[in-house]
């Protein structure tokens, strides 16, 4: 077996976990059963939304043990030791734990004094809001990225020749797993450009610069743009729905009407990890065009997307099935067939990232599944910034 295939093994038990969870706790009123009374005083809500996310992160715990520690032990990969792996671990979920926490802490406040699921729905937006904006200084503060001085000027000049410029608002982020590939981080419009460390290593400065005229050209296409907001509007809808089918006013209300919410939102997220995958293939497929029509060699960008993948689950191919159901990012050798001659030109837009972007998102909507996916299942420094091309 594969590293690539025990991962996405991982991840499927890893969701299916908490899908099956979400669904018996449904069907046997699992929030009833552990809170028989409403909270009726903020230090109780207090003491049962810890009790929730407090449990979430002791059942993920062996998932995440597997994920980030063991496996890449398993395959001799690049990874920490058990006390550095624990440190980190340790970071991440008090980080994620307590935005989700007061999350919750906001959203039933609001809910006592509303009594109305669709305001509870724009303090879940406002929220993915912050998210968003903050989505740098939240990497930062799960993973300890230290900023890291490094002259771009010589990838300036190449792309130049290509005739992109590159972001003034670019930084390089010293990290430990060599599959974090940074992101265009922050709102639409005011969009930063975070680099790998480990790239101006693995790549060559040609290599480097044909990767940062793609992240150039998700600005330029607005394909970033379009995967924040169906990330957004995704999960805006599926927390109006869960909440509505949780009971409507009385869900927003107490800590057990949110974990019946947090429930039906598991399963919303779940439909999400089968159906966004296939608007955000063609995002990436959109930027290697970009990247192409602007005059980068194709056996640059195919080399290019070779190594970026070595660095990641290094599966440069897969089955058709696997891809479509779990993979948002497509395979080597599709990419590289898509770049080939007779299919320059062709093919749509897309929602780049739209699919991980919503992942992270749903923090606010105190959802399970953002880090039980194969692609960062146990790896801290990918649950905010989750990996891509």
């Amino acid at each position: 077996m594969t590293y690539a295939r025990a991962r996405l093994y991982l991840g499927i038990v890893n969701v299916g976990f908490w899908v099956v969870v979400s669904a018996v706790g449904l069907l046997v009123n699992l929030p009833e059963t552990l809170f028989p009374t409403l909270d009726t005083d903020p230090n109780e809500t207090s003491t049962r939304l810890a009790l929730i996310v407090g449990g979430y992160i002791l059942l993920s715990l062996p998932f995440d043990l597997v994920g980030g520690y063991i496996l890449p032990l398993r395959f001799r990969r690049q990874g920490p030791e058990l006390p550095q792996y624990i440190i980190r671990w340790l970071r991440g979920v008090l980080v994620q734990g307590v935005v989700m926490y007061l999350t919750g802490m906001l959203l039933v406040a609001a809910g006592k004094q509303s009594r109305s699921v669709f305001l509870a729905a724009v303090l879940v937006g406002i929220e993915m809001a912050i998210l968003l904006a903050a989505q740098d200084w939240f990497a930062r503060l799960v993973s300890g990225f230290r900023r890291l001085t490094v002259d771009l000027k010589p990838y300036a000049t190449i792309l130049k020749r290509w005739g992109l410029e590159l972001p003034e608002n670019t930084v390089v982020y010293e990290h430990h797993d060599p599959a974090f590939v940074g992101a265009l981080a922050g709102p639409t419009g005011m969009e930063k450009l975070v680099l790998p460390a480990k790239w101006f290593t693995a790549l060559t400065p040609e290599q480097l610069a044909a990767q940062m005229a793609r992240r150039i050209g998700a600005l330029h296409r607005e394909s970033r743009a379009r995967g924040v907001w169906l990330a957004l509007i995704w999960n805006f809808a599926g927390f109006w729905i869960a909440a509505s089918l949780a009971g409507g006013a009385v869900a927003v209300s107490s800590a057990r009407g949110l974990l019946e919410t947090i429930l039906y939102f598991n399963l919303w997220a779940f439909l999400g990890l089968l159906v966004l995958p296939s608007l955000s293939r063609p995002g990436v497929y959109e930027l290697d065009r970009f990247a192409r029509e602007k005059g980068v060699p194709e056996d640059l960008l195919s080399q290019t997307i070779e190594e970026l993948d070595k660095l990641q689950d290094d599966e440069p191919s897969r089955s058709r099935l696997v891809e479509t159901i779990f993979h948002p990012i497509p395979s080597v050798g599709n990419r590289q067939l898509k770049l080939s001659r007779k299919h320059v030109g062709r093919g749509g837009v897309g929602a780049w990232h739209g699919a991980r972007m919503a992942l992270y998102l749903s923090w606010a909507c105190m959802s399970f599944l953002p880090r039980a996916v194969h692609c960062n299942s146990g790896k801290t420094e990918l649950w905010v910034m989750l990996p891509g091309d």
